[in-house]
């Protein structure tokens, strides 16, 4: 779509998504309170930062620190394409311990993986997941992110990651708010996810998603009725509890129910 738009995710109003395409955003040098993740589609541009100039183009994807000075000169404007995401800043600070520090940087180039990781967060804002999927996605990728831009982490304790877990497992049919699970373990939400991901190789909605799909197939071995299954497993409806199954076992819920032996 040509021009500039703007969304804002539903239920993730730290975060908001501009898209560009054969237009240009800003003449002049300019700077965002927020921080800067972006992605490019299509073209080449020269991006202006601290006095240095970037090349980047379509498959690169970068970060701009907030409060950072940039202009962005695409060279062909009528093969001009990118996405940024904002992410609001006190947000980002209440997780990093050092991001101030980086504000001499400026920028940081990111690889390939990093470009579809982006892409995959953007996909998921706007779509249709809880807010809790769209948040804990939000903070893996930027966990991953600063990783690779060698940003410190504030960590905790295993025993609460440990209690974490319990207290999914628990409540696993219930909507979860990171918010919530912060206030309850006394926690940081980027370093629940951080230190969650450490500990079990999974974030903790992957893992609430693993127990609803395992509850409905024990759901299974009494009842074909795929539709109340998938609403007693915490679905939203049918479609998306099949879907989930596939992908975990290879075979639709109607399939195993019907592979069972009475």
């Amino acid at each position: 779509m040509k021009g500039i738009h703007y969304y804002r995710a539903d239920a993730c109003n730290m975060v908001e998504i501009k898209t560009c395409a054969n237009d240009v955003h800003a003449y002049k040098d300019h700077l965002h309170q927020e921080l800067s993740i972006g992605y490019i589609e299509k073209g080449t541009t020269v991006l202006h930062v601290n006095g240095k100039n970037y090349d980047i183009s379509a498959g690169d994807a970068i970060i701009i620190y907030p409060y950072v000075s940039h202009r962005c000169q695409p060279l062909d404007i009528t093969e001009w394409q990118f996405t940024m995401i904002y992410v609001d800043n006190a947000f980002c600070k209440g997780i990093f311990d050092d991001l101030d520090t980086k504000h001499s940087i400026g920028i940081k180039k990111l690889g390939e993986y990093e470009f579809n990781q982006i892409k995959h967060l953007v996909d998921t804002l706007k779509s249709d997941v809880s807010g809790f999927d769209k948040e804990v996605e939000l903070i893996s990728t930027l966990i991953h992110l600063f990783d690779t831009c060698d940003v410190a982490i504030k960590l905790e304790s295993s025993r609460k990651i440990h209690a974490v877990k319990t207290y999914i497992k628990e409540h696993f049919l219930q909507p979860l708010n990171l918010k919530d699970m912060e206030e309850h373990f006394s926690m940081n939400k980027f370093a629940l996810i951080r230190n969650f991901k450490d500990k079990f190789n999974t974030t903790p909605n992957a893992y609430q998603l693993q127990l609803k799909i395992n509850y409905g197939k024990y759901l299974l071995k009494s009842s074909s009725n795929i539709v109340d299954i998938a609403l007693r497993s915490g679905f939203y409806d049918q479609a998306h509890f099949t879907k989930e199954f596939k992908k975990a076992y290879g075979i639709t819920p109607l399939q195993y129910h019907k592979s069972l032996k009475f």
